[in-house]
């Protein structure tokens, strides 16, 4: 019987096998700026078209795994957060009519950590799941609902088996018919 610490393991690690298949699904994210965006991941360049621009997944539209979609969510995010604090501090800065500008300034831009900004973009950016990973990969006849693990000793798993099963007993053809023993002596002696 498993202790507390190996059930506590062993639930440990379904968690981290789902954690780590869902990081695989595919979501299809958005860039609504008018350069392509290029994210960075691993080594590897991940890229993201323009609003004008469709490479098969609708205009700026880009199919990437979870990880990347997050990954590309957070950096995204900042730039379009941190264009339009551009742009109102520019508004401000030519009607600023005071003497120490760096203070205003900082007070009227805009923070990255906003959470309503992030959450608009984020609406933007993010146009939901494509495809779960590991989920749909086989045909829909192919596919069969998981079954708990048995624990129990192979050869328990195999009688219960058998004996849901039912009598299963030799093929008939092998079955001798047993007579009686006065006839077996009569027939032996003809």
């Amino acid at each position: 019987m498993p202790d507390a610490h190996e059930e506590k393991k062993e639930r440990h690690d379904i968690v981290k096998k789902e954690m780590e298949r869902k990081s695989n699904d595919e979501i299809l994210i958005h860039n609504p700026s008018l350069k392509d965006y290029f994210t960075r991941y691993g080594g590897y360049y991940w890229e993201v078209p323009n609003q004008d621009k469709d490479t098969g997944e609708g205009k700026g539209n880009a199919i990437v795994p979870r990880y990347i979609a997050v990954h590309y969510l957070k950096h995204k995010v900042d730039e379009l957060i941190l264009e339009e604090s551009e742009v109102i501090v520019e508004k401000a800065k030519k009607k600023y009519t005071g003497n120490f500008w760096p203070a205003e300034e900082e007070r009227i831009a805009l923070r990255t950590n906003n959470p309503k900004l992030r959450k608009k973009y984020i609406k933007q950016c993010w146009k939901g799941l494509h495809r779960k990973f590991g989920l749909d990969e086989l045909p829909e006849d192919m596919r069969t609902e998981a079954k708990p693990i048995d624990k129990r000793p192979l050869d328990e798993a195999l009688i219960e088996e058998i004996e849901t099963e039912g009598p299963a007993g030799p093929p008939p053809e092998l079955v001798k018919t047993h007579k009686p023993k006065k006839e077996e002596f009569a027939e032996s002696i003809k």
